[in-house]
C-alpha cells in the first residue's frame, strides 16, 4: 500500500510540474502543454472520485463530455467566433483564492489554440470603470485586470468596444456563476461543481485544476454576440451568419391614374355615357359602374359600338 501511494505521489508531482509556467496574476494556460497537462490531470482525478457520476451526466444532458475534447477547439462551419467563458470556483490557492465564484473572461480561441477569428474592436480604447461581475474587494487592482482582459482577449472577440465585450461578458457569466455558487454553498468539490454546470446545461470545455478554474464553451456568429453552447452545437446556434432575411418584397402597386385618363385595374374619370369618355386618354367607354374605362366590350374594339 505504501509503495503504490508513493507512485500515485510522483505521478501527481510529475503532472503537476508538466503543467507550464504561471503568470504570477490570474491568467490562461501559457502553452498548449499546459492545457494538455490540466486535462490529463483533471481526467486522473475525475476517473478517483467520479466516472460513474460523469456518465450519468452526459446521458441526461446535451453536453459532451469535456474529457474527450482536444486541446484545440473548432468553431465549425460558418462560425467566425469561439472560445472559452473561464470561471475561478474560488477554490485554488493565492490570487486564485476567493470567498465565492467570479468571472476570469471571455477567451476567443484564437492561433494555436482554436479556429476562431481574431476580429477587432471599432474602438480600442481600454476599459476605464470596473464592470458589476468584475468587482471584488479582495482584487487589489480589479481595474488592471481588466485592462488585462480587453487587451489579451477582448481585442479579439469581435466587440465594437470594451463596453460592449464586457457588458457581454457579465450577462454570459450571471447564470453559470449562480450555479456554481450554489454548488460551492452546498459543499461540492472540484469535480462535482463542474458536472453540476454540467447538469444545468452549461457546457465545459476543459478544466484548470491547479487554478480551480472551469471553462464553458462559447460562440458568436456575425452579430457578434457571444452564446453558451456545446462545441457540437456551435454551428446550429452561431453558423447562420447573422439575423435570417426578411420576406421578398411584395411587388409595388400599378401608379394611380392621373385625372382624366384610363389606366389598367383602376376607374376612369366618373361618366354618365359613352360620350363622356370620349377625347379621354386611354378610355373606350363609359362602363356600367359609372366610371370610364380602358376595356372594350367583348368582339367590339371601337368607342362608338360599344354600349352602357
Amino acid at each position: 500500500v505504501l509503495a503504490v501511494g508513493a507512485v500515485l505521489a510522483l505521478g501527481v508531482v510529475a503532472l503537476r510540474v508538466g503543467l507550464g509556467t504561471y503568470r504570477p496574476h490570474r491568467n490562461e494556460f501559457t502553452s498548449s502543454a499546459h492545457r494538455s497537462g490540466a486535462m490529463v490531470w483533471k481526467a486522473w482525478s475525475s476517473g478517483r472520485e467520479g466516472a460513474a457520476a460523469n456518465a450519468s451526466v452526459a446521458a441526461s444532458s446535451a453536453c459532451s463530455d469535456w474529457t474527450s475534447h482536444g486541446d484545440d477547439m473548432e468553431c465549425g462551419a460558418n462560425v467566425p467566433l469561439c472560445g472559452l467563458l473561464t470561471l475561478q470556483t474560488g477554490l485554488g490557492t493565492g490570487v486564485y483564492h476567493h470567498n465565492k465564484p467570479m468571472v476570469h473572461g471571455l477567451w476567443p480561441e484564437v492561433g494555436s489554440y482554436g479556429s476562431s477569428k481574431c476580429i477587432k474592436p471599432e474602438d480600442p480604447t481600454p476599459p476605464s470603470t470596473v464592470y458589476p461581475c468584475y468587482a471584488d474587494p479582495d482584487e487589489p487592482d480589479t481595474l488592471g485586470f481588466e485592462q488585462h482582459e480587453w487587451e489579451k482577449h477582448g481585442e479579439c472577440a469581435g466587440a465594437k468596444d470594451q463596453s460592449d465585450y464586457f457588458d457581454q461578458v457579465c450577462r454570459l457569466s450571471t447564470a453559470p456563476l449562480a450555479a456554481l455558487r450554489k454548488a460551492r454553498d452546498a459543499g461540492q468539490d472540484f469535480n462535482a461543481m463542474a458536472d453540476s454546470l454540467q447538469s444545468a446545461g452549461f457546457c465545459v470545455f476543459s478544466l484548470s485544476t491547479y487554478e480551480k478554474q472551469i471553462m464553458l464553451s462559447a460562440c458568436a456568429g456575425a452579430d457578434r454576440r457571444w452564446k453558451l453552447a456545446d462545441v457540437s452545437d456551435f454551428s446550429r446556434v452561431c453558423g447562420s451568419g447573422g439575423p435570417s432575411p426578411g420576406p421578398s418584397p411584395s411587388p409595388s402597386p400599378p401608379p394611380s391614374p392621373k385625372p382624366g385618363a384610363c389606366v389598367t385595374g383602376h376607374h376612369g374619370p366618373p361618366c354618365k355615357s359613352n360620350a363622356d369618355c370620349d377625347g379621354v386618354k386611354d378610355c373606350v367607354r363609359c362602363a356600367k359602374s359609372g366610371f370610364c374605362t380602358d376595356v372594350p366590350i367583348e368582339g367590339q374594339g371601337s368607342f362608338e359600338a360599344a354600349a352602357v
